[in-house]
């Protein structure tokens, strides 16, 4: 069971609300952490085991860093030397079981490859884990939440129900979003009834959500698998165009999923973060990546880039640099090792893969390049009288980030480092435009399914063009009258149903994100 299936929209979410909405408000959270365990094991069965291991250590760390955070009589310093330790061994055993779990094998194979440039003959016998899905996701939860009992920005959930619940709410289990337990813990427990507001909005979301997955990002899949798999014999045109393809795909499907948990969470009342926020609306790739996962980025930015940063070593290595180069370099020496920590640490949460860590590495590359060069950017527009503010180099910004984070995508979609870096260099060694006008509709996508794929594509960027000028939208739908309320979520659901790509002739398509 999945979140775009029909078994979970018309079937486990409203068994979910019946259920919820029939039993007392104190022990409506009871029924939530049910539901939990029930969509849990519909697709990992004995694999729960995990779950529950992971959520014992973020229960008992976060009550013993909280226990030593009261003894006073032991001054200040070694009670916050004790409770960095707890908190280190709490992060290690979480961090070690999706270690074990997802790069056992990428570590052990690159060890191997490395040891065969050398002359050894060792051969490499992968190990079969089975890993659970969303392991990456509650994971990190965990680390901001015993982070947070550690800092003292939140108290230590006494509760164990609630600490699961928080841990495995069934619409954040696959795709996220990553939320912290002061933002989601309230609205999780507080047994709220649910509204007839609360349950349109929800259902209206999730329907927008269905329509991103099931008739845009479904469609273009067939397309960018075909051409990922077999792009030695493809033209440099169809590369760029299946680049295009796949971040249309990850777009629609990740950005729809979120509509789809967010919404799900919105019937119970339960305001879950946002994910995304008009990403192609961004003017350099460091807006791009504070407006696409957002969650992802924020955690980072937290529990990363801040502590490195301001971690003593790195100041210590910004002062050498300074007394050797002076302020104008060593004001970027801290910045730039966080950064990068950040990145290395995003490409690898991605997967056990070299093209997600040069996937990491690219963007940080991209993001230092910007960092650098704003000021002398800042310098010779105003000497050439260029207008920043202006349309035309406004849409310069756009088609130049498109193109980076196109080219990010292709590489973070290639089968293998050496299978981006082929597809790369044949956009410019091997591209001919009449290739792709007469091979358009060979490409695993008839004229049929690309007219519904782009004009679902279309519909999007209208959407997201008008969200960006003027929030709201789906207020300012709900105070129309009532016929033009009907139409256009009436056009939604009917688009999903008769445009849905599935059925014969299509396969089910697995969640992206689900396998990080």
């Amino acid at each position: 069971m999945a979140y775009h299936m029909l078994i979970y929209v018309v079937a486990f979410l409203p068994a979910t609300i019946l259920l919820y909405q029939l039993v007392p408000q104190k022990f409506r959270y009871i029924v939530l952490l049910c539901a939990n365990c029930i969509f849990f094991c519909s697709f990992s069965k004995g694999l729960i085991i995990y779950l529950i291991a992971a959520i014992l250590v973020a229960y008992f760390f976060a009550r013993w860093i909280e226990k030593i955070g009261e003894k006073k009589s032991d001054g200040q310093k070694a009670v916050t030397k004790a409770k960095r330790k707890v908190l280190a061994l709490g992060i290690v055993l979480n961090l070690l079981v999706l270690v074990v779990l997802k790069y056992t094998n990428f570590f052990a194979k690159s060890f191997i490859d490395l040891t065969n440039v050398f002359g050894s003959k060792w051969k490499f016998a992968p190990i079969r884990f089975l890993v659970p899905i969303g392991i990456s996701f509650y994971t990190l939860e965990i680390i901001s939440y015993l982070t947070d009992v550690y800092r003292g920005t939140i108290k230590a959930e006494h509760n164990f129900a609630k600490v699961a619940l928080y841990l495995s709410f069934f619409p954040q289990t696959m795709e996220g979003p990553i939320a912290r337990f002061s933002e989601t813990a309230d609205d999780l427990y507080a047994g709220r009834g649910i509204t007839f507001n609360n349950l349109k909005f929800g259902y209206q979301r999730i329907a927008w959500g269905l329509f991103k997955k099931m008739v845009v990002a479904d469609r273009f899949y067939y397309m960018v698998s075909y051409i990922f798999s077999n792009y030695q014999k493809l033209d440099g045109s169809i590369m760029l165009v299946g680049a295009m393809a796949y971040t249309a795909q990850l777009y629609m499907e990740f950005s729809g999923g979120m509509d789809i948990i967010i919404g799900s969470g919105q019937i119970f009342g339960i305001n879950l973060p946002e994910n995304f926020r008009q990403p192609f609306a961004s003017k350099n790739a460091s807006e791009f990546w504070r407006r696409w996962h957002i969650t992802l980025g924020t955690f980072f930015k937290d529990y990363i880039f801040y502590p490195v940063s301001l971690a003593k070593p790195v100041k210590n290595f910004a002062k050498k640099v300074k007394n050797v180069f002076g302020r104008n370099v060593s004001k970027f020496v801290a910045p730039t090792v966080a950064l990068f920590c950040v990145w290395i640490c995003n490409g690898l949460w991605h997967g056990a893969q070299w093209t997600f860590i040069f996937y990491g590495m690219y963007y940080f590359v991209i993001i230092f390049i910007e960092t650098i060069t704003e000021a002398p950017v800042k310098k010779l527009t105003d000497k050439l009288h260029i207008n920043r503010e202006s349309n035309v180099y406004k849409a310069f910004q756009s088609v130049k980030l498109f193109f980076i984070v196109i080219i990010g995508e292709m590489f973070f979609r290639a089968e293998s480092l050496k299978a981006g870096f082929i597809m790369f260099g044949k956009i410019f060694t091997d591209f001919h435009i009449s290739y792709f006008w007469n091979h358009r509709f060979k490409l695993h996508l008839d004229a049929y399914d690309l007219i519904v794929a782009l004009v679902g594509v279309l519909v999007v960027v209208i959407v997201g063009f008008i969200r960006e000028r003027k929030p709201g939208l789906r207020e300012r739908i709900d105070r129309k009258i009532l016929p033009v309320r009907w139409i256009v979520w009436y056009a939604c659901i009917l688009t999903v149903i008769f445009f849905g790509a599935y059925g014969s002739g299509y396969s089910v398509v697995e969640l992206i994100y689900a396998g990080y």
